[in-house]
């Protein structure tokens, strides 16, 4: 679950009755609106009235408003992209809904990703939606403030940006200046005139002021609203306001400093002893103040702060929530720690249980530190720390561990378990094993009973830690260790154990034992309630199935997990873009390509989404293979571009041979020997070595070029292929060696028939198609001669006309249906635009064609392409 989010802070403030009306302001915001301006700034120093302004603008604006009221625990990139989120889903509920998911599992998606899925969802809204960051200044995370940037760079004119800070955020203000995207309202539009004073001191606050006064109290504040308001609180009442005029000088703190003592001295006791105590909350409501005072009339004294226009800024519509101005509660806290320094440790313990009661552990552990409570903070982090990690709560996590004094870990194996997790989770491999050995060292010093479940942990844990850097035999040890350690029924620990055990049999590899690790791993973490490991669990089982060709085993996980997701009404997590991509392949390989193209591409945005660049280039891949099958070359060509990026910004190892099969793949469809060489010469690996599960595919995409080469190798490449796949358990690959290795034969038929018989038989069980009719006319014609099954033979082409024949018979590569008629419309004379427009394709598709023709027929242009098919009968 993730830890409950103050709605308080995504609903715009109510401007207070005693609000001075700014009107040129307002029609000056109004103004850059109505020219789709992307951006408002309203920065200036504390105590200008921004947030003030901000809502006045906000209250008479007639476009929908989304407000988000920052504060200093915000800037964290999951904690901003989910409140982010629920301020824009405020307005639309349904906007943002596919990022949700991402956030929760504790990932930020790349900026670029983020700003484009909220943008182009925006860019089908027929009205403006504005946007509120208030208090922007707190913010200074770099992927924070990339976001903002790539909203603002891309934003369309239905989305408008509002910042208020104190100081200018590090954005390119002058190129927005430069092209009039930026509308501003700086320290100098916000100081008060003379009418602005008059408004506030004489009419809201009802002072006997003369114009000599009313002038002094302007030139000692130069007109700081918070200064002229602070001066109308302590004139209220004062015996001698001309003294305290007169003695209105130097900075705005000191001068604020000067005026919150006289305005406190004027309150009541109760009223004093309320706003000191209350000065530690953030924001707080009558409920939150009761129990931080022990007072039970704290809604009556809020009541009377709003009324004496005591700084208090409202947080919603309802009155419910409210702070103080910052720079007001700063001051409070000073007078605080100079009167009761004893009472705040108290105080902040009363907010931290009353938060605990509210689902807020955030604020309840941030109180307990502010109280020095190590052991409540070390209590709170036991109790909540698992869940806070699977929400993304990271960076909190990071700035926990670091308040607390060296050694306290010591005594909480607990913790140090969690914050191991967290460093796997963030890839900071190098410090869990000293967190393990905290860990350890503090089970020697209890009693073995006391901690069976965290001992189990601790070796699920170094099982995870092992197989994530490749100790293998390690990596099992622990997690059998672990789950012989696990007292009955934590499934969460067995899950963790599983997955590890899973992961590591993978990568032996040992398919049966990786199968039925993972399936407990993720039944296990279905049963306790774990959705990230069991996702992980599936996600790894589906993609292990379809490497080894288990395409039914594949499909039936894959499509159980779904239905759980649908009957859960649960968004799918980031990592299960990797099983929409397994189930997508699996799909494709049955020739059901339409389902096949709606799950890659889902597979691929929520991929993207989550920066899971391993399952995007995995489903890319599919999709290419997709595209070139239906003769989209340049679709499949671009798709490969984008994953060669990606994988320039990491991958697994893993990856790298799927990508580079597809590569080849391509190059030998449009007759590039050349490309497909050097591709696989960049790899490193040559068709002589021996060939291993980690480079079967590598070795596969050798033996494509040999074959396309008439290279003489190509039948030893091929029988060690064979021989290495069977002894791996790898049918997908002894399923194409077959077929390529039958092409190779198609001249001996009884060898060829016999090679296609083998691979009909274990292709039949897992329902392969397309793997066939991807090999090509050959393959369909042996098929038709040895009587192809009727489950395949329903998806054979129907027979090439004659010419490719008579073109093959002549020593040619035969060219497609779809080549024959690009070569038809090139011998008429018709240029690439005009074949495009007559076959409904694009250009740079015609380009392919074009290529591959020239290439099967050895021709440099169109001219001698043409002259050459005449020669062979073709045309």
């Amino acid at each position: 679950m993730t830890p409950t989010l103050l709605i308080s802070k995504i609903i715009p403030p109510r401007p207070a009755p005693s609000t001075i009306a700014r009107p040129h302001l307002v029609a000056r915001l109004n103004e850059g609106l109505a020219e789709q301006r992307r951006l408002s700034l309203i920065a200036a120093p504390a105590g200008y009235g921004k947030t003030t302004l901000a809502a006045a603008w906000a209250a008479q604006c007639s476009c929908p408003i989304a407000w988000l009221a920052l504060d200093e625990t915000d800037d964290d990139p999951i904690r901003f992209g989910l409140y982010f989120v629920a301020a824009l889903q405020r307005v639309y509920p349904q906007l943002g809904n596919d990022l949700l998911p991402i956030l929760r599992a504790g990932q930020f998606p790349p900026p670029a990703i983020f700003a484009a899925t909220i943008l182009n969802e925006l860019a089908t809204l027929n009205e403006v939606l504005v946007c509120v960051l208030d208090d922007f200044h707190l913010i200074h995370d770099p992927a924070i403030l990339t976001l903002a940037e790539q909203v603002l760079a891309h934003a369309t004119p239905s989305f408008h940006l509002m910042l208020v800070t104190r100081e200018d955020p590090a954005m390119p203000l002058a190129r927005w200046r430069a092209r009039n995207q930026l509308t501003e309202v700086r320290a100098a539009d916000l100081r008060f005139d003379r009418a602005e004073t008059i408004a506030l001191l004489c009419e809201r606050m009802r002072l006997a002021l003369d114009d000599a006064a009313l002038d002094q109290v302007l030139e000692r504040t130069e007109g700081w609203p918070a200064g002229v308001q602070l001066a109308g609180l302590s004139l209220q009442g004062s015996p001698d306001p001309a003294r305290l005029v007169a003695e209105l000088s130097g900075s705005h703190r000191f001068m604020l400093g000067y005026l919150t003592e006289e305005v406190l001295a004027r309150q009541p006791p109760a009223v004093q002893e309320f706003l000191l105590q209350t000065s530690i909350l953030d924001r707080f409501t009558s409920e939150l103040c009761d129990a931080v005072t022990g007072r039970t009339d704290s809604a009556a004294l809020i009541d009377y702060l709003v009324a004496a226009n005591l700084f208090l800024v409202p947080q919603d519509h309802t009155g419910t929530w409210h702070r103080y101005h910052r720079l007001f509660a700063e001051l409070l806290q000073t007078h605080l720690r100079r009167r009761y320094p004893s009472l705040i440790a108290r105080l902040h313990q009363r907010a931290s249980h009353w938060h605990e009661t509210q689902g807020r552990p955030v604020e309840a552990i941030d109180h307990a530190l502010a109280a020095n409570e190590q052991e409540r903070v070390i209590a709170l982090l036991e109790r909540h720390g698992w869940v806070l990690l699977n929400a993304g709560y990271t960076h909190a996590l990071e700035r926990w561990l670091h308040a607390l004094p060296d050694g306290c870990l010591q005594t909480s194996p607990r913790l140090c378990l969690d914050f191991g997790w967290m460093r796997l989770l963030r890839g900071q491999l190098e410090q869990v094993e000293p967190l393990l050995i905290q860990a350890e060292t503090a089970f020697a010093a209890q009693p073995p009973a006391n901690d069976a479940a965290l001992r189990a942990e601790s070796l699920a844990l170094r099982a995870n830690l092992n197989q994530t850097v490749g100790r293998i035999t390690e990596a099992i040890t622990a997690a059998e260790a672990s789950l012989a350690a696990n007292p009955t029924g934590n499934e969460r620990v067995a899950g963790l154990a599983a997955l590890a055990l899973g992961g590591a049999y993978r990568q032996l590899p040992d398919f049966t034992n990786a199968v039925a690790a993972l399936q407990r791993a993720a039944q296990s973490a279905r049963t306790a309630g774990d959705p990230v490991t069991e996702m992980l669990a599936v996600a790894h089982l589906t993609l292990l199935a379809t490497q080894y060709g288990h395409l039914r085993l594949a499909a039936a996980t894959a499509t159980a997990a779904i239905q759980h997701l649908e009957h859960s009404q649960t968004a799918p997590p980031p990592i299960f873009g990797a099983v929409y991509g397994a189930l997508g392949l699996v799909l494709y390989e049955w020739n059901d390509l339409p389902r096949s193209r709606a799950y890659l591409e889902q597979s691929i945005h929520l991929g993207t989404l989550a920066a899971h660049n391993a399952s995007v280039i995995y489903s890319q891949c599919t999709l290419a293979r997709l595209l070139q099958s239906e003769g989209d070359l340049a679709g499949a060509a671009h798709i490969l571009a984008t994953a060669e990026t990606l994988l320039g910004q990491g991958a697994p190892a893993w990856v790298r041979p799927e990508l580079l099969a597809q590569q080849v793949a391509l190059a030998l469809a449009t007759g590039d020997l050349a490309t497909a060489t050097a591709h696989l010469r960049r790899c490193g690996i040559t068709p002589d070595e021996p060939a291993t599960h980690r480079t079967l595919l590598i070795h596969l995409s050798w033996l494509r070029l040999l074959l396309a080469q008439r290279d003489p190798r190509a039948a030893d490449v091929a029988q060690h292929l064979i021989s290495v796949a069977e002894t791996t358990g790898r049918y997908d690959i002894l399923l194409r060696t077959l077929i390529l290795s039958a092409q190779c034969r198609q001249h001996d038929q009884p060898t060829a028939t016999r090679l296609l018989n083998r691979a009909l038989a274990i292709a039949e069980a897992e329902g392969y198609v397309r793997i066939f009719l991807e090999a090509g006319e050959a393959i369909s014609n042996l098929l038709r001669q040895i009587d192809c099954p009727p489950w395949l033979a329903i998806h054979l082409p129907s027979p090439a006309p004659a010419a490719p024949r008579q073109i093959t018979a002549a020593g040619f590569e035969p060219l497609s249906e779809r080549e024959a008629t690009v070569l038809r419309l090139l011998a008429q004379g018709l240029t690439y635009a005009a074949i495009a427009e007559h076959l409904v394709i694009s250009v740079n598709t015609v380009r392919f064609h074009v290529k591959t023709i020239y290439g099967k027929l050895a021709a440099n242009n169109r001219t001698h392409a043409v002259a050459r098919a005449r020669e062979l009968g073709w045309l």
